[in-house]
């Protein structure tokens, strides 16, 4: 009767199976674990799904089922997760039941003798026990001394962790990497089975993957794809469980090395001068300004409430990215947001395109029209450039406000609307309201709440995350791949003070990036002479010259003394250095780790960006 079972109600049909296989009750098992798998797979809970299809693994042996139980251990290897123990534990003890019971002692055997040293390593007694009791039980009486494994000889060992430790080392390389895995595999009894595919000139892509695929005849894909290269390794027919528990230990290498150099790349790009910024959303916005964070946790509230949202700010600075952020937080979000620019319709036609007419109502009015609040029912009206509303419309959009009711023009009667109302301008409202441009009671009425949007040279600190997210949505909209951010091409576009705010920082972005060439790194003298001027216009520091001097105050506390002197030289050393960090570290005599922590502490670089530096 609950929307969906507990983690403890499915953790306990577990216990139920361990219950049911001391009674010896095995088709109660294979029912439980059929009638939990389903939401296990859904609710990705892998390390519990594994252990519960090993039980109806040895189940389905038990009862003689041996190709049914092998294809159970088949589908447990595939979703266990790396690096739990328990569930491999588990799994190494139930291919042991499995082999014994399908006549392979031997085989059997070595799989319990590793399932008890992963035990003792761990120190798991309740396994321990558990395990030798199955596998003395399967024996038939005290246990028998397993026959040793034939030793694996130095030398092929030595070339095996060689592979091993090479694929770990190469995820930047998918050639290497490919040919380390094939030269793997093909000491294997499975070399007569691999196929390799090889592609080039693909669509370019930054970070590489490895991805895994397997096929209903039990083939098994692993794809390597590296900045233009895709590589396929392919192991044809069904595998055995030795074979598929191989072929998925290569391919978990495989991905343990991509993300290794993934992560390595991202450590070594947080200390660059301006970090990237991992933003890629439909808008253009990013918070990240103290100042920006506080503003969308206001607007989050204040959707949760029907009041009436003023919007101000300059041109450019994203009024209408709140108001959406409004809508979709808000009981309205399942209906539409329409967005209405009040200074785009004509003063004659502003009332008919707000609020309707009936057809006839007026010369010219061949069919009737709804109008724009209608249109926004159990929705959201953002009415832009509110400022700039016509005045004898002012009267009757504060009646629609204070009753929710829309009188069309031609209809006898009014008709109640809900709608959410959010409302902007970019103009002086305050001075409109001085001049009798706009009514108070109306302003009164449409600003119980209002947000006041910064402009962008008043958050510069969000233009390094901005910039990154805005070139890589042009770069992949102009066919622009590889291109890199240099530091003098962020620190111009901070000196500039952005009149169109956003929207001019998008254009010119979008400009620069559609004249650079494939690869090409973007740098401050591809700007527009009016965006670089500033840039252009910098005092450039003398190599070599002894540097000037800087006021430090003495009535101020010691520990805000010496902050300000470590920003000075730091500020000092980057510029000097042209803003390569490497340099501006050796400058100061501090490795470049300790630069970059010393700029993180300052706030240069967030805590959510350095998570994995």
């Amino acid at each position: 009767r609950v929307p969906a079972r507990s983690w403890y109600d499915l953790a306990h049909q577990l216990t139920r199976c361990a219950y049911f296989e001391r009674l010896e009750d095995w088709t109660q098992i294979i029912a439980i674990a059929d009638d939990v798998d389903p939401e296990l797979a859904r609710r990705q809970y892998k390390a519990l799904r594994t252990s519960l299809l090993c039980a109806k693994a040895r189940a389905r042996a038990r009862l003689g089922h041996h190709t049914a139980a092998q294809a159970c251990l088949t589908t447990a290897i595939r979703v266990c997760p790396r690096g739990a123990v328990d569930p491999l534990i588990v799994l190494e003890a139930s291919k042991g039941v499995c082999e014994m019971l399908n006549g392979d002692p031997d085989a059997g055997r070595r799989h319990f003798d590793r399932a008890l040293a992963a035990c003792r390593a761990i120190g798991h007694r309740y396994h321990e026990r558990w395990i030798e009791r199955t596998r003395d039980a399967l024996n038939g009486a005290a246990p028998s001394r397993a026959t040793s494994p034939p030793a694996l000889h130095t030398t092929e060992a030595a070339l095996l962790l060689t592979d091993v430790a090479t694929i770990l080392g190469a995820g930047h390389s998918v050639d290497l990497m490919a040919m380390r895995t094939i030269s793997l595999l093909d000491s294997t009894p499975l070399r007569p089975r691999i196929h390799v595919e090889s592609a080039s000139g693909c669509e370019y892509q930054a970070i590489p993957t490895a991805t895994t695929d397997t096929t209903s005849d039990g083939g098994f894909s692993l794809r390597l794809r590296g900045s233009d290269r895709q590589i396929a390794i392919t192991v044809s027919g069904r595998q055995t469980l030795e074979e598929m528990s191989l072929l998925k230990s290569v391919a978990d290498i495989a991905q343990i090395a991509v993300t290794r150099t993934a992560d390595t790349e991202h450590e070594d790009d947080e200390q660059n001068l301006w970090p990237r910024a991992d933003v890629d959303t439909d808008d253009d916005v990013v918070f990240r300004s103290p100042r920006m964070i506080e503003l969308r946790k206001i607007a989050i509230r204040l959707a949760e409430t029907d009041l009436p949202v003023f919007i101000t700010g300059e041109t450019g600075t994203g009024k209408e990215i709140f108001a959406r952020l409004i809508h979709e937080h808000s009981k309205h979000r399942r209906g539409p947001f329409v967005p209405f620019n009040c200074s785009a319709i004509p003063r004659e036609l502003m009332e008919s395109q707000l609020f309707g007419h009936r057809r006839g109502a007026f010369t010219g009015a061949g069919e009737s029209f709804p109008g724009i609040i209608r249109a926004a029912e159990r929705g959201t009206l953002f009415l832009d450039e509110i400022g700039d509303l016509d005045l004898a419309s002012q009267p009757k959009l504060l009646r629609f406000l204070e009753s929710g009711e829309v009188h069309a023009l031609g209809d006898l009667r009014a008709q109640r609307v809900p709608v959410r109302v959010v409302a902007a301008t970019n103009a002086s409202i305050e001075e409109a309201m001085r001049t009798g441009q706009f009514r108070r009671d109306l302003f009164y009425r449409l600003g119980v709440a209002q947000l006041a949007l910064p402009a962008l040279r008043e958050r510069k600190d969000e233009i390094p995350a901005l910039v990154s997210m805005f070139v890589k949505r042009s770069a992949r909209e102009c066919e622009r791949p590889g291109l890199t951010i240099g530091d003098d091409f962020v620190a111009a576009l901070l000196l500039y003070d952005w009149p169109g705010n956003i929207r001019e920082l998008v254009n010119e972005i979008r400009r620069v990036t559609a004249m650079a060439a494939d690869g090409d790194t973007l740098r401050a003298a591809m700007l527009s002479p009016t965006i670089a001027a500033a840039w252009n216009a910098r005092p450039v520091p003398i190599s070599g010259s002894a540097g000037g001097g800087f006021f430090v105050r003495m009535d101020q506390p010691l520990a805000r003394a010496i902050d300000q002197v470590e920003e000075q030289f730091i500020e000092h050393a980057l510029k000097s250095t042209g803003g390569r960090v490497a340099d501006a570290a050796n400058l100061l005599g501090i490795s470049r780790k300790g630069l970059f922590l010393k700029r993180r502490r300052r706030g240069l670089v967030s805590t959510a960006d350095v998570s994995t530096a």
